[in-house]
């Protein structure tokens, strides 16, 4: 299943992100619909923690793509049910900023 996070600046002035890493990077995290975590993008990735400052002027986007393959952290087939994803931008806040949660069904 493609994953795609936009970032865009909707404004009329120019923005400076602080984002995590040599290039801006997303993660991308699936949930059950009682939340538990099923599959994240970056899980047991090292990631270069220097802060950048990445400037987005009005009207720019950033565009970020993954694929979830339907299988959970530990190599499993994720079981029929629903599926909560959120798109997650690594910036200098612990949490990154995450994008409305979109939801899926997988049926069996």
């Amino acid at each position: 299943m493609p994953l795609v996070l936009r970032v865009t600046n909707t404004g009329n002035a120019p923005v400076t992100l602080q984002l995590m890493g040599r290039t801006p990077t997303a993660d991308f995290h699936v949930t059950d619909a009682q939340g538990a975590p099923v599959w994240t993008r970056l899980r047991g990735k090292t990631m270069l923690g220097a802060l950048r400052l990445y400037p987005l002027d009005p009207g720019k986007e950033l565009v970020f793509r993954a694929a979830w393959n339907g299988r959970t952290d530990d190599d499993r087939d994720a079981p029929p049910g629903e599926y909560v994803i959120h798109g997650v931008l690594l910036t200098d806040d612990p949490g990154g900023l995450a994008s409305s949660p979109v939801r899926l069904r997988i049926d069996a």
